[in-house]
């Protein structure tokens, strides 16, 4: 699915009340009275964050980063996914499908530590201008020098959670990792739970253990995002993938949240994944 296509079917799900009514990015993340979801679309790009935090300090990016340092796989996902792009680019590193956001105080602390990143901007000023006046309050648009440049220990932190983010209960339990699901039919990650180490899962829900005492209102933001894909993969009729923290994988069933223990090389498979898997040598998918 391009840009424009992801762009439509948010219209489409904000007409059918699925996703808040606000324009794309103009939310106030402060406001816990309007959470939204830890992903957008502005302009023409699709961009993913979790929600602005304003009590984290510079500093405090030292422990979180060193701390949630573990790869997500034993192997470098984006040489799976990269061959699907057309320029070669894992999805995750490329602007033209996903740009980055930064917390401002994040991006205090990664200037004067690493050249890995900067300012994004377009080649067209206008558009550069329209993504940052809809980007939130606090955060800011930021690309790296490419992902054969990249400096592991400097990742931002929406870099180390893609294509995770923390799976909450209709209580506001939270209980693991879900995906998001609009990049299902590009993510190899997303067509391999199997893949994803124990060590992994752990250190995301420690990181984000650590963020949401930092924000109790991170919290309702997430729980806020499990409740629209609930509300999407039940009409759907679809069962929710879920890492759970206790290291095992279960599917949510939607309505009620019911828990069922699965395979994870047993779920479903997306997009090309789904047809390399299907082929004759199936250890190429």
């Amino acid at each position: 699915m391009g840009r424009r296509e992801l762009r439509a079917a948010s219209g489409e799900l904000r007409a059918k009340n699925l996703l808040p009514t606000a324009h794309f990015g103009r939310v106030s993340f402060h406001l816990r009275t309007s959470p939204i979801p830890a992903h957008a679309l502005v302009g023409d790009h699709y961009l993913w964050y979790p929600s602005h935090m304003p009590a984290l300090k510079p500093a405090d990016f030292t422990a979180l980063y060193a701390n949630f340092a573990t790869p997500i796989t034993a192997l470098d996902c984006g040489q799976k996914c990269a061959p699907y792009n057309e320029y070669g680019v894992p999805f995750c590193c490329d602007t033209g499908h996903a740009i980055p956001t930064a917390y401002e105080a994040e991006w205090d602390y990664l200037q004067p530590n690493t050249d890995l990143w900067h300012l994004w901007e377009s080649d067209d000023p206008t558009e550069t201008e329209e993504l940052r006046a809809e980007t939130p309050e606090g955060q800011l648009l930021i690309e790296c020098l490419g992902h054969q440049h990249c400096q592991r220990n400097f990742r931002s932190i929406t870099c180390r959670a893609f294509p995770f983010f923390p799976y909450l209960t209709r209580a506001g339990e939270f209980i693991g990792l879900s995906v998001y699901w609009r990049y299902e039919d590009r993510c190899w990650v997303i067509s391999h739970l199997d893949a994803v180490t124990p060590a992994y899962v752990r250190q995301f829900v420690a990181a984000y253990e650590q963020i949401f005492t930092h924000i109790p209102g991170e919290r309702e933001n997430f729980r806020y995002h499990a409740i629209i894909m609930r509300r999407i993969f039940g009409r759907q009729k679809r069962s929710i993938p879920l890492l759970h923290r206790d290291g095992k994988v279960y599917t949510v069933r939607p309505k009620d949240g019911a828990l069922t223990p699965v395979d994870p090389a047993a779920l479903p498979k997306f997009g090309d994944y789904a047809i390399a898997a299907a082929m004759l040598f199936p250890d190429e998918a």
